[in-house]
């Protein structure tokens, strides 16, 4: 990969990152590390590895093998956001299946929100009762008790 190249896909990738930072109300920063390392483009999301594309020639199924990948070697979901010049950015989100659906930027950004509040406030099967008789047994507790 020649300069102008990286410094184009370094450019995009502050360029998402600060647009996708002021949705979240986070800062967002690169990964340096994954020239060397062959990491994703951001890691800096709590549970996912994001790779980040800036191309005219789109070729988004290995972009999204390769989000996948790195996805995997951190244990993280894989997610992919690229543009073409005059573009909004376009994002590839996980899907609980395995698979994934097509978004805008705002769509990834509501999709990361609802996974940190699903990994911060307990399931509903555990406030919930699980069954009818649960419920006769917490009224009948409380009328006694």
């Amino acid at each position: 990969m020649g300069l102008m190249q990286r410094r184009k896909g370094a450019a995009a990738e502050r360029e998402v990152l600060k647009l996708l930072g002021a949705e979240l109300g986070e800062i967002l920063t690169r990964n340096l590390q994954q020239t060397r390392e062959g990491g994703a483009d951001c890691l800096a999301v709590r549970g996912y590895a994001i790779e980040i594309k800036r191309q005219e020639a789109l070729s988004r199924p290995s972009w999204w093998r390769q989000a996948c990948e790195q996805a995997a070697r951190v244990g993280a979901e894989p997610m992919l956001l690229y543009r073409r010049n005059r573009e909004p950015w376009k994002a590839f989100i996980h899907t609980r299946d395995g698979n994934y659906r097509e978004g805008t930027l705002q769509d990834a950004a509501s999709a990361i929100r609802e996974k940190w509040l699903c990994a911060t406030t307990p399931s509903l099967s555990a406030v919930l009762p699980t069954n009818t008789s649960d419920i006769m047994n917490r009224a009948q507790h409380k009328r006694t008790g």
